[in-house]
Formats: structure tokens, sequence, C-alpha cells
């Protein structure tokens, strides 16, 4: 064997070592441990981390990320048979790549978090002054209580507080540059991307969002209401809102009423661990109004995808291609 093709061996064998790595940094169960090993391997030689590189790079070729769990990929023209095994290299390369762009923010708001739940679980928690909180898929919270104030800051994904009535400590949930508060009560608060939900199921919840957190950047909620807010923006006008369907996860179910189909792949993603890429166009896609089992987010994918005449693709614990 020639010493250049015994180096090429070589730099294919790191090269398929990161691949493992961004597979296994996005699965959502990583360790500190594991995490030590992935920065000791990485830092071995600049060949490591480069490859580590190149691997985040075929990213590229899937575009559109919007942070929330579910990727549009642009649509590629038909391409002659002879290019077609160098296309499915490069775009399986991007699908192992895929999770290498959510891989580190996932790692990091993991790292920061009290309490966090993986893909499909649920968690029930209780706070140092008795309230409690359920934690549904993909959800993690920090939790900085101090005199004066119970803080618990969302950091991504959708808890339900039950709060213990303490009129010298409001408790406050902070999300997106936004707070909900309350003296006591029940409410759900939702951060998703850019937006999050807030919903009260018992008791008023003042929420406030915005530069000042004056009159004008706050509304207040009643049983049955809920309102949204961008990230730094005030709130928007208060709605009256059915509850059971609202928060139907608490039951482990998830309401779809005339909801865009984007939209609703893209909640049913929040309960499997893979990531989700639409392949295809979805203009012409009917709205969904179903009700599915979170339990049973892949069949219901699948499901879907097959109502609009869309194929599914399943890498286990990786990606699911809808084209």
């Amino acid at each position: 064997m020639g010493k250049g093709q015994h180096g090429s061996e070589i730099d294919r064998g790191i090269a398929l070592d990161a691949r493992d790595w961004i597979v296994r940094l996005s699965a959502g169960n990583v360790s500190r441990q594991d995490l030590d090993r992935f920065n000791a391997w990485r830092a071995q030689s600049p060949g490591h981390a480069r490859a580590f590189a190149r691997e985040k790079e075929f990213w590229q070729l899937l575009q559109n990320v919007d942070g929330s769990g579910l990727d549009v990929a642009p649509v590629a023209m038909p391409m002659p048979r002879s290019a077609v095994s160098r296309r499915k290299f490069l775009v399986g390369g991007a699908v192992a790549a895929s999770a290498a762009a959510v891989a580190a923010p996932r790692v990091l708001t993991w790292m920061r978090s009290d309490f966090a739940t993986g893909a499909g679980e649920q968690v029930s928690a209780t706070l140092p002054d008795g309230s409690t909180m359920l934690l549904n898929t993909n959800s993690a919270v920090d939790v900085d209580f101090r005199p004066g104030l119970r803080l618990v800051n969302l950091l991504s994904g959708e808890v339900e507080f039950s709060v213990r009535p303490d009129t010298r400590a409001p408790f406050r949930v902070a999300a997106l540059g936004g707070n909900s508060d309350a003296v006591e009560g029940t409410y759900a608060v939702r951060s998703i991307a850019d937006e999050v939900t807030v919903t009260a199921s018992a008791g008023r919840i003042s929420v406030s969002g915005g530069a000042k957190a004056d009159a004008a950047n706050t509304v207040s909620l009643a049983t049955g209401q809920q309102t949204r807010y961008l990230t730094g923006k005030a709130p928007l006008a208060v709605a009256d809102v059915n509850l059971e369907s609202e928060l139907a996860w608490r039951g482990g179910r998830v309401v779809f009423e005339g909801k865009p189909f984007v939209s609703a792949i893209g909640e049913l993603g929040r309960y499997v661990p893979e990531r989700l890429v639409i392949a295809t166009h979805t203009h012409d896609a009917s709205p969904v109004s179903a009700v599915f089992l979170t339990r049973d987010a892949h069949d219901a994918i699948e499901a879907l995808a097959q109502t609009q005449g869309m194929s599914v693709h399943r890498v286990p614990g990786v990606v699911i291609v809808i084209s």
C-alpha cells in the first residue's frame, strides 16, 4: 500500500468518525461524558477539526432553516441518471450533517437547564416553593428562585405551571424577552422558534413583552384565554381558546383544526427524535383537521404525508424526509 493511499484511508476514517459524532450529538441524549469524548476526539489534530467542520458544511444543501425543528429544503430539478449517485452521496451527507446544524444549540440548551425532556417525553417536577410543572416533549427550563421572585426561564419547548399562592414572591416564567407572571393559578407557556404562547387554565396571568414592561406592553389573561408574542415584542390581543384542544398534549394528544399542513407536520415533529425535512412543494397541501396520539407521531407523519400524495423516507434517529 502506497503512502498516499494509506493517508487517504486515514482521512476517510476520520471523516466517517466525524459523521458518526454528528449523528450522536443530534440524538438529544448527550451526556457530559459524551461531550468530553467528542471534544477529545476533535482536539486530536487539525484534521479531526476540519473533518467535523466539513461534515457540518453539508448542511448548506438544505436551506431555509426556521429553527423550529422543521426544514423546507429547496426542490431539486430532475437530474440525469449519471448524476444520481453523486447527488445521493451529497444529500446523504447533508442529511447526516443536518443534525449538526441543531446539535450545538440543543446541547447548549441542555447544559443550561435544570430540567429537560427528550423527544416524546413528559416529566413532572416540584419546584422549591411547592409549585409544580409538567414539561412536554423537547422542553428545557432553568430555575432561578430568589428572595421576592420565583423565576423560571423557559429555554425551549412547552411547560404547564401550577403555581402555589405566595403574595410575597410572584411566580414568573421568562421566555424570549417577555414575562408571564402570576401570584397563583395554572398556565402553560410555549416557546417555539421565535414565538411564545401563554395559555391560562386557572387564575389571572399577566403577560408582558417589548422594550418596557408597562401597561402598553402588558395584557392580562383569565381562565380560558391566550396570548402570543414574538421575541422582544409586545403581546398580541387576548383571545378565548378551547383549553381541551390547546392543552391536549397533557393527555398525550395533538388536535389540529384547519391547521396548515407544514405547521401540523412541524408540530408532530416535536415528538420524534429525527430532524424533519420537507423536500417538495406544499402550496397545494390541504389544511389538517385531525386528532393524533403523540406516541404515534411517526405513524401520524406518514399518514398526513400520504393524504397529500407525498412519500416519507426515514433514517431512524437522524432525519425524516418528506418528498
